[in-house]
């Protein structure tokens, strides 16, 4: 892959524990799903490239850097300095751990308060492989439709929806620094 990039942009992943942040930047970013995910401890780091094509079917390549912030409480106090400097994020929860879409307003106050800017972010409803589901599609489309966000549903497992939300993230952050730049 090319190192060559139209815009770079620092994105957060964050969201409750065990939501699946990992194991999303992994499928994304290597290309494959392990059963064996230990705790992330502070974060973790990644940088992909990424082409994307906007309505009038120009091709950019956005390179992103994606850190992975820990959603465990006892690693709150560290996460507001790795929001420092992004350029948008991704908010996950899972679809079969109700608590997890609950404190999605938690999320955002804590990244809001840390960068004191709002910045585009993804909701991704993660984990659509598993049989328990209990926070249904419309709840997650309600919930991103009153944030202004794009909503993605994903497995990572299976690699549903992986790539949707990284494209879907780099158009609008894209099509944000454009509207900055005219």
């Amino acid at each position: 892959m090319s190192s060559a990039y139209d815009f770079l942009f620092k994105i957060v992943v964050l969201g409750e524990g065990a939501v699946g942040k990992t194991a999303i930047v992994t499928r994304f970013s290597h290309g494959f799903f392990r059963t064996d995910y230990k705790t992330t401890i502070g974060s973790q780091f990644a940088v992909k490239n990424i082409e994307i094509v906007d309505d009038a079917g120009t091709r950019t390549t956005v390179k992103l850097q994606i850190w992975d912030v820990a959603g465990q409480s006892r690693f709150q106090i560290l996460r507001p300095m790795y929001y420092r400097g992004a350029s948008g994020g991704l908010l996950v929860y899972d679809v079969s751990r109700k608590r997890t879409f609950i404190v999605l307003d938690e999320w955002l106050d804590e990244l809001t308060k840390a960068i004191n800017k709002e910045i585009p972010l993804v909701l991704v409803a993660n984990k659509t492989d598993l049989p328990d589901r209990v926070v249904e599609p419309a709840e997650g489309q309600e919930y991103a439709r009153g944030k202004g966000m794009p909503y993605v549903e994903s497995s990572a497992k299976t690699g549903e929806g992986i790539v949707d939300i990284f494209e879907e993230l780099a158009k609008v952050l894209v099509s944000t620094r454009k509207k900055g730049s005219d």
